[in-house]
């Protein structure tokens, strides 16, 4: 069965059905999707004419092949409500449903499925801009020449009376042709290319408030929490000295909170306490990632997780270990036998994650080397089955067993040349074929469960059968786009922050608050610091942007 959801409360079916096109049109559309192959896009589109106008601009529909299940249920009229009838809408199916049932005096409600929904059509795009041109006469009289007769004579007439369109001029006066009146003009085909609405989901920072400048009398808006920095190491891949302690003031602060016994139940002590256990941890294992170690932290400790990693690791922030936490004085690059350790990052615009009803399996990591005692919630790793809660994954955790199968054939076929003499900046240790290889069953996996769809096996033969060589680039959008499983519309206005986070977690964390003196001071100066760069570099622009100053009260260049 087909449906077509309509964006209206459809009340006459025959008026709904005519601003699709009418029967012969929708059956057309319809049968199109039923054809392999040779159909295009605009065949596979129903379009929603919300009026009569040549020049209307109509809403296309999207079209989903999800399967759903078409559900008829029957309720007796006896277990209705008495004013059911004046106001159905007030009562939806799930509690009448409730009545029926708490009422014992009635037989109970039917349910039996209709049929199964294999085709559905939406109209999810926001329509385009429109113009009425009920009262333009050089479209009114276009409409009777043109499209509304089949007389020759009459569209003859019609070039005739405008001189076939040739050699009309533009007012001479430039004044009076740029006046503010109706030019009389048709519309254009299209007025707005967005076709998604976007929220901007604009609300007021929390942590901000707006003051007043004594003297000049200006609002600005600043900040209500100070930051304390954490001090974390963090590092280019290219780096080439590797850190082997933590930052001076964490130092001097270590000998404070060791120097004396600290009383139970305050911040210093389970500081400290972290930071015993997470010297215990990377001595098992010298790379983590922080939301694994979040999840095997004792549940009194974890608040203080980010402010203590910095004692004892720092972070990549690129290369093949990118986000990784890594053991002070270790360095990756320096034996192949760190591939394991290897960071893959997927961007997945639209994914939206969802805890799984069984986040209580627990597995051990295959980079712990067998530490049984330490177990990590499974939702934490790639297994190419469920949708997991991060899109970061180290090389040798991951569970998908098409990629262990792939580590492990690639290592036995290829012998030494599985890994690199020296590590590549985006490839690591291991070899270009099989990373490339594991990215795209990743990336091809991830799109498929984000949109509850079944993994098609060739597809996945026709990735382990294709060559990639040094030259080739990562695109992703390409790949999703060759495996038809990339919708630019649904996808160009998503972003998955979860890269962001990693950073500002571990740059800084939020204090007390700071004297609103003082930030407006620090405020004014570094305004007038970011002006003085840009004058220097544009003087126009700096002059244009120094006269925005004020004009909105989020109005502080730095913000």
């Amino acid at each position: 069965m087909t449906t077509v959801e309509l964006p209206l409360n459809v009340k006459n079916t025959d008026a709904a059905i005519l601003m699709l096109g009418g029967k012969q049109t929708i059956a057309a559309v319809i049968n199109s999707s039923i054809k392999s192959g040779s159909q295009t896009a605009a065949e596979n589109t129903m379009e929603l004419k919300l009026r009569k106008d040549p020049f209307h601009h109509p809403i296309q529909s999207s079209f989903n092949s999800s399967e759903k299940v078409l559900l008829k249920i029957s309720i007796p009229k006896k277990s209705l409500p008495a004013d059911y009838y004046s106001n159905p809408k007030k009562y939806p199916v799930q509690h009448l449903i409730k009545l029926n049932e708490a009422n014992s005096d009635t037989p109970n409600y039917k349910l039996h499925a209709v049929a199964i929904v294999d085709k559905t059509y939406s109209f999810k795009s926001i329509a385009d801009f429109q113009i009425t041109t009920k009262n333009n006469s050089m479209v009114q009289e276009f409409n009777q020449a043109i499209p509304e007769t089949n007389n020759f004579k009459t569209i003859q007439k019609y070039f005739a009376q405008n001189q076939n369109f040739n050699g009309i001029s533009d007012y001479k006066d430039t004044d009076k042709y740029y006046n503010n009146f109706d030019h009389q003009l048709p519309p254009p085909p299209i007025l707005s290319p967005i076709k998604y609405p976007f929220d901007f989901k604009y609300q007021k920072n929390p942590f901000t408030t707006a003051i007043k400048d004594v003297e000049s009398g200006e609002i600005k808006v600043v900040s209500t929490k100070n930051t304390l920095k954490l001090y974390t190491k963090m590092i280019d891949y290219n780096t080439n000295d590797i850190p082997t302690t933590p930052a001076p003031e964490l130092v001097e602060n270590l000998k404070t909170l060791e120097s004396k016994p600290l009383p139970v139940n305050v911040p210093e002590f389970y500081l400290q306490k972290c930071i015993e256990w997470l010297r215990q941890i990377f001595d098992i294992k010298p790379i983590w990632l922080r939301k694994q170690l979040e999840d095997i932290v004792p549940p009194d400790l974890k608040k203080f997780i980010k402010q203590a990693l910095p004692y004892v690791s720092y972070i990549y922030k690129s290369g093949p270990w990118r986000f990784c936490n890594v053991k002070f004085s270790i360095n990756p690059k320096s034996d192949s036998s760190f591939w394991i350790y290897q960071s893959e990052y997927f961007r997945i615009p639209g994914l939206k994650f969802v805890l799984a009803k069984d986040s209580s399996n627990r597995v051990v990591p295959n980079t712990l080397n067998q530490q049984k005692e330490i177990t990590v919630s499974e939702y934490l790793f790639f297994n190419g089955i469920t949708l997991p809660s991060t899109v970061t994954y180290q090389i040798g955790d991951i569970l998908d067993l098409d990629i262990t199968t792939i580590l492990k054939d690639h290592r036995s076929k290829m012998g030494s040349d599985f890994l690199r003499e020296i590590p590549d900046f985006q490839d690591g240790w291991i070899n270009r074929q099989t990373m490339e290889v594991i990215r795209r069953i990743i990336r091809y996996k991830l799109n498929r469960i984000v949109k509850e769809e079944s993994i098609d096996q060739n597809k996945i033969i026709k990735i382990l059968d294709t060559t990639y060589v040094e030259t080739d680039e990562i695109d992703e959008k390409s790949e999703m786009a060759d495996a038809k499983d990339y919708d630019e519309s649904r996808y160009e206005d998503a972003r998955d922050d979860e890269a962001d986070d990693e950073f500002r977690a571990d740059e800084e964390i939020d204090i007390e608050v700071k004297e609103e003196e003082d930030i407006l001071e620090d405020s004014v100066e570094n305004e007038g610091n970011l002006l003085k760069k840009l004058d220097q570099l544009n003087n126009d622009t700096s002059s244009k942007l120094s006269q925005l100053i004020g004009f909105i009260k989020q109005d502080s260049i730095e913000e």
